[in-house]
């Protein structure tokens, strides 16, 4: 009789019960592990990342909020390094709100800018965007500047780390077995 990956750890009599319970826990672990050790190259894990730190920053209750969910799913990133970024940097969006306040205040209320927003609060899609919004603006800003020390940070990070981790990593059955069995039989793992 074949095990499945999750009765090796629950047993097959839990197997019956308790498979969507423990693969619902487990999945943060293994795309953590997953994002560790995939084949994605050094770029696309920092540009994952830096994607992710926008989709953290800014507010979730406009359009761009989701334009950049969409682009992160859409295009070819590391999508676990991605909700890494979204995850870390939510926690520190909310921090930064004040900061984010005054930002978007300047830029909202700054005479050289007063054309462009009165060209862009006179499209449709203008309310959908939230930019009348001091804080979705600030935020933009925020990310946008902080997207080139993040790409370089990850990048870095993903050059140095990735290989050794995942080489380190890969000696674990446990993290083999968190991958799925698919990925192991078709990158040649034995387990």
């Amino acid at each position: 009789m074949k095990l499945k990956t999750y009765e090796l750890f629950t047993g097959p009599i839990l197997s019956a019960f308790g498979s969507t319970m423990f693969s619902f826990f487990l999945r943060p672990i293994r795309q953590f592990a997953q994002a560790l050790v995939a084949n994605d190259s050094a770029g696309q894990v920092a540009w994952g990342f830096v994607l992710g730190m926008a989709i953290g920053l800014v507010p979730k209750g406009n359009f761009v909020a989701v334009l950049l969910g969409m682009m992160l799913l859409g295009l070819r990133v590391n999508k676990p390094a991605g909700l890494m970024g979204a995850g870390l940097f939510a926690c520190v969006g909310m921090l930064l709100d004040p900061l984010a306040h005054r930002i978007g205040s300047f830029l909202l209320a700054w005479p050289p800018l007063q054309n462009l927003h009165t060209a862009l609060f006179d499209t449709a899609i203008s309310p959908w965007l939230g930019l009348n919004n001091t804080v979705v603006v600030g935020q933009l800003v925020i990310a946008l500047y902080l997207a080139y020390p993040a790409y370089c940070l990850a990048h870095l990070f993903s050059l140095r780390v990735q290989a050794r981790l995942s080489r380190w990593l890969l000696r674990f059955r446990a993290v083999r077995l968190l991958r799925g069995a698919e990925l192991g039989t078709q990158w040649g793992i034995d387990g």
